[in-house]
């Protein structure tokens, strides 16, 4: 993957007028109360946290159409609704045989989840590891254009995969440096796993390598997962599993290997598969379940007769984890952040941009999507089987989770540089008197961990900000309770609407949005992915041509 390219060199800028005169009036469109009534209603108790295929999920659909309606738009989803149903396995897996290793230096035990996750990876009633070989491949990676293969021509078939997080960081001419790729994903990593025919992997957690605590994973033993219908004869993985840092040394330790030393000959790369001399016992019971949820779908049509067929599609998710295990007194998992937040912003951009004369001369499409916390389910069933022609979708703008801290100056890009998007943000950051700074944590790999990244591996240039860190007023104090979000409240119960929530750096993010949108929308070209991007080849010819 190329560096980003500086934003004075980009040929795939779009041209950004100054909005001098109408930048009041448009601002002025962005109403904060409305935003905080659209939060305060879906992150309330009485949608029980918008468990997919639940009545809290059903709730939420009604109010975002009935919210869409209610701004003057035309239905976008199927034969001339505003749903796009998206069918639904939920596969709840129970452990009926926990894990237990055996190697040369004994045998040991471990107790689910504090020390490992299993969940289901096939729609299988069953699944069972008996006496199934433990390898360690390093970081799961076959990547011949990166001259990476950390698998050799090892036969891995019934084998389960001990497999690090993250991809290589040391070499910034190789996997993008410390810019996570897809590789460095934990789904690639179980895709991969799946092709080569093993029945499991077992990735390891490190709070550094995956951006959140194991608390976060453990929020996933047990519960109900959700995945789209499988295609047949596509490869599967019997089983899913994550571990703690301490397991895997312990599991590493049983064959008389040290997992540490393990890592550091993994980083030389081409390294071959190792055998840890461990034998492991597992198995799981899952329970199968067909359901449905849907994508809710708005259209603002555009004004002019040649560009209003092409579309630039904000994007929400609307889902979260329903009701889980209980955190004190509380089992519901409400998601106010993570996105009752950002479902509300697009609620006020659809709002707002309902209300400008002329209209934009693209048309404007607000799709709420289920099923994100679930592997990004329902933006993947819309990218797959969109509901205008494909080519016909030629930008995204993603929002998840709003800055609820307080004003900055900055706002944070993710896959900065990737397309010509960024310079269009960063102008209009720039006439705003902010600035429009790169990913701060790009090993954390956020582009491809919300929907955005769905439309972009079927072309659509895409772009998803976040939040800023250069807070205007108290800025420590900001900063400080921001990180705890992702420390504390990030997937658990405690994601609430709170007294102290402060929403004027949401509205200055969803005011400079809505300038991005209409910018985007008047533009005589289309956005460009920026040349020699990793998306680039997958843009459909005929959604190349701008006018």
């Amino acid at each position: 993957m190329p560096k980003a390219l500086p934003l004075f060199v980009s040929a795939c800028a779009l041209s950004v007028p100054t909005f001098a005169q109408d930048r009041a009036a448009l601002d002025a469109l962005v109403d904060k109360d409305v935003l905080a009534a659209h939060i305060r209603f879906l992150s309330c108790d009485e949608l029980e946290g918008r468990g997919v295929g639940t009545r809290g999920d059903l709730l939420a659909q009604r109010y975002l159409a009935t919210q869409l309606q209610a701004c003057g738009l035309q239905p976008a989803g199927e034969e001339g609704s505003w749903v796009q149903s998206v069918p639904i396995l939920g596969i709840t897996s129970q452990v009926t045989i926990p894990l237990r290793a055996a190697g040369e230096n004994g045998e040991a035990s471990f107790s689910a989840p504090d020390d490992y996750t299993a969940v289901a990876g096939s729609p299988a009633t069953t699944a069972a590891w008996q006496g199934a070989e433990l390898v360690f491949v390093g970081y799961g990676i076959f990547a011949p254009e990166q001259n990476w293969d950390d698998f050799g021509e090892a036969d891995l078939r019934g084998k389960v995969l001990l497999v690090m997080n993250n991809d290589p960081a040391d070499d910034p001419d190789r996997f993008a440096g410390k810019t996570r790729l897809y590789y460095g994903r934990w789904s690639y990593k179980y895709e991969e796993a799946a092709r080569r025919g093993a029945v499991g992997a077992i990735v390891i957690h490190t709070n550094e390598s995956a951006g959140y605590p194991y608390q976060v994973v453990q929020t996933s033993h047990g519960r109900e997962n959700f995945w789209l219908p499988f295609v047949d004869g596509a490869p599967t993985l019997p089983v899913r599993s994550w571990c703690s840092e301490d397991a895997a040394k312990k599991l590493c330790a049983l064959g008389g290997k040290d997992l540490d030393t393990l890592r550091r000959v993994a980083e030389r790369g081409n390294q071959p598969p190792v055998p840890l001399g461990v034998k492991l016992d597992l198995a799981i019971e899952n329970t199968v379940r067909e359901l449905r949820s849907a994508n809710i779908a708005g259209v603002l049509p555009g004004s002019d007769p040649q560009l209003a067929a092409e579309h630039v599609v904000v994007t929400a998710h609307f889902d979260h984890l329903g009701i889980g295990k209980p955190r004190g007194d509380d089992a519901i998992y409400n998601g106010a952040v993570d996105n009752a937040s950002g479902c509300g912003g697009v609620l006020t951009l659809a709002r707002a941009a309902s209300q400008l004369t002329p209209r934009p001369r693209r048309s404007l499409m607000f799709l709420f999507v289920t099923a994100e916390e679930s592997g990004l389910l329902g933006s993947q069933f819309f990218a797959n089987q969109p509901t205008v022609p494909r080519e016909q979708l030629v930008a995204n703008f993603n929002v998840d989770g709003l800055n609820i801290w307080g004003s900055t100056r900055d706002l944070e890009f993710i896959g900065y540089g990737k397309n010509s998007l960024t310079g269009l943000a960063s102008t209009i950051a720039e006439q705003r008197g902010r600035h429009l700074t790169p990913d701060s944590n790009p090993d954390l790999g956020l582009f491809y961990r919300s929907d955005h990244f769905n439309f972009a591996r079927i072309g659509v240039p895409a772009a998803y900000f976040k939040a800023g860190k250069d807070f205007l007023d108290r800025p420590e104090d900001r900063r400080r309770m921001k990180n705890s979000y992702t420390a504390v409240h990030y997937h658990q119960p405690t994601d609430e609407i709170a007294p102290w929530w402060n929403y004027d750096g949401a509205v200055d993010d969803l005011r400079l949005l809505l300038e991005c949108l209409v910018t985007t929308a008047n533009a005589d070209q289309a956005p460009r992915w920026t040349p020699g991007d990793e998306f680039e080849k997958a843009r459909l010819p005929s959604g190349q041509g701008g006018r």
